[in-house]
């Protein structure tokens, strides 16, 4: 993560980050080629961005969490991708000069922003856009959320995770839906608008690893909340146990252009 408005950081955040590369940015992929310059911001582990530098010249990720570089770092150093490179710093104040990017990347970022955060954000993103250049956003929306069996405590634990991450905005659960209409009140023009699902039911082996991300997440958040807690857990027990149990978490896609010849 990064910027000013930060959601609350831990350890199983980036163990769920370094699961989610090719699906968190398969969307945009299309629109990649071979010569851009692209920058990922709010790159946690840098697996989103290692998957988007196999497909531009140069790829780089800043992230204003010490420890998410570090570990994208070790991808780097591990996988010896030679086109990729990462940085601590503040999405509020890009430490790039004007125009250097051809392609601005945000995934599971922009939501967690209030709004003075948000616009200094996108006007960064703007300026060190080239003319034509894209910028591509990827971002939750909870209305699209599908869950069985929907269990009282499920819903508890979802809203404790919203509750922890302090959102910015009141209407940041669906931010998802309204990103291409952000974008463009930001000056960008949108040109395509999408949704996919994070699966985390697609088997019994991913419906283990739910689980337990879930009680690591949860056990987190502090004895002061042990009361909505032991539900919280319990349900996802229950949930684990169910073969046919579905969690879909939806992501709303969104790719727009900085106006000006490509």
């Amino acid at each position: 993560m990064t910027g000013t408005t930060k959601a609350r950081y831990d350890g199983s955040i980036l163990s769920f980050q370094q699961k989610r590369g090719q699906e968190s940015s398969a969307f945009f992929l299309p629109f990649l080629k071979s010569d851009m310059r692209l920058l990922d911001v709010g790159c946690g582990p840098g697996n989103i961005t290692a998957t988007l530098a196999a497909h531009v010249g140069a790829a780089v990720g800043i992230d204003i969490q010490p420890r998410s570089i570090a570990a994208a770092n070790e991808l780097v150093e591990a996988a010896g991708i030679g086109n990729l490179s990462f940085r601590e710093a503040d999405m509020t104040t890009l430490p790039f000069d004007d125009e250097v990017f051809d392609a601005v990347f945000f995934h599971a970022v922009l939501y967690h922003q209030d709004q003075p955060t948000l616009t200094r954000t996108l006007a960064e993103a703007m300026r060190v856009l080239r003319p034509g250049g894209l910028i591509a956003t990827r971002d939750a929306d909870v209305g699209g959320n599908i869950l069985y069996p929907d269990l009282p405590g499920l819903r508890i634990a979802l809203d404790l995770w919203q509750r922890w991450y302090e959102h910015g905005e009141v209407d940041a659960l669906h931010f998802g839906r309204r990103q291409g209409a952000i974008l463009r009140a930001h000056g960008f023009v949108p040109v395509w608008a999408g949704a996919s699902y994070v699966n985390h039911s697609a088997d019994a082996e991913t419906r283990r690893e739910t689980v337990e991300d879930a009680r690591r997440s949860l056990n987190s958040l502090g004895v002061r909340l042990i009361a909505e807690l032991d539900e919280a857990l319990s349900a996802w027990d229950v949930w684990g146990a169910e073969p046919d149990a579905v969690y879909l978490r939806c992501r709303c896609e969104c790719i727009a252009r900085k106006p000006g010849a490509a």
